[in-house]
């Protein structure tokens, strides 16, 4: 499937939360299916990266995706129009995030439990306000270098930005891949770099610095989904370090964790038939 067959198939629908606001969302409703997952993208903030695993998981599951739109400021207002979605939709969702989307499941789960069944978060970081000292100095590090991006944003021309954006990707993420994954992460990359705007780059960056906020999460935050929570940190991905990943795991109620899933931060994208197979085994074995 293509891109623009996947925007054909599944087309972008409206909901208006009680604020007002529009929420934009693309929904597959299978009607055999036991399950509902939401699929949260990475920093990227644009949904249509997850084409392909939509479509995958499409098959065994309902599956819903957004962008973390520029009318949300922050995650907890998103979070809470994720929330007014599910319940407009009647859903209760496994939130599926990579990155910083499983920093925004975090938060969707810490503040709206009613709507979630359970976790697959995926080479991302703890929102614990207990985490070690060492995992708290390594996420400001990140944060930090985030503030140092968005100057540099404010001054270059968007083309170079865009440029240096794929070049981290291809030169840090894929030198474990094969020809045929690196052309296709590199089309794929291609095509969400030509849908990324200024203003849209700017506001993931604001909705990264943002989740300093939310660093007061607790273990019993995520009791209700005791052996539901599946953490994939592959042991190649450099972006969060070795104690971000601990403390992670030590804030999930008795975690199933994968670490042998290879291909750095873009792991579930250039595995997809693996990754897809980890997560629906998973998640049928507890529905």
């Amino acid at each position: 499937m293509t891109l623009a067959e996947f925007r054909r198939i599944y087309p972008l629908a409206t909901f208006t939360i009680s604020s007002g606001k529009n929420f934009a969302y693309r929904y597959c409703n299978n009607p055999e299916a036991k399950a509902t997952l939401v699929l949260l993208t990475g920093g990227i903030g644009l949904s249509d990266l997850f084409y392909r695993h939509f479509a995958r998981f499409s098959r065994d599951f309902s599956v819903l995706t957004f962008d973390y739109q520029l009318s949300f400021s922050n995650n907890g207002e998103f979070a809470d129009a994720v929330a007014e979605l599910l319940h407009h939709l009647k859903e209760k969702v496994w939130l599926v995030g990579q990155s910083l989307g499983g920093v925004v499941a975090q938060v969707i789960a810490q503040r709206h439990p009613d709507v979630v069944d359970g976790l697959v978060l995926s080479n991302t970081c703890s929102l614990s306000g207990s985490m070690s000292e060492t995992g708290y100095q390594d996420l400001m590090g990140i944060i930090e270098s985030q503030r140092k991006f968005k100057k540099w944003l404010s001054v270059m021309p968007f083309s170079i930005i865009k440029r240096m954006m794929k070049w981290i990707v291809m030169k840090k993420n894929t030198q474990s891949f094969t020809p045929q994954e690196k052309v296709a992460i590199e089309e794929l990359c291609d095509a969400m770099l030509e849908l990324l705007t200024k203003p849209y780059e700017a506001h993931m960056i604001d909705f990264l610095l943002d989740a300093e906020h939310y660093l007061n999460l607790t273990q019993e935050d995520f009791a209700p989904w005791e052996e539901r929570v599946m953490l994939v940190l592959s042991e190649d991905d450099t972006t969060f370090t070795p104690t971000c990943k601990k403390d992670l795991i030590d804030l999930m109620p008795k975690p199933t964790v994968v670490t042998n899933l290879t291909g750095g931060h873009l792991a579930l994208m250039v595995r997809l038939d693996e990754y897809a197979e980890l997560v629906t085994k998973f998640i049928m074995t507890r529905i």
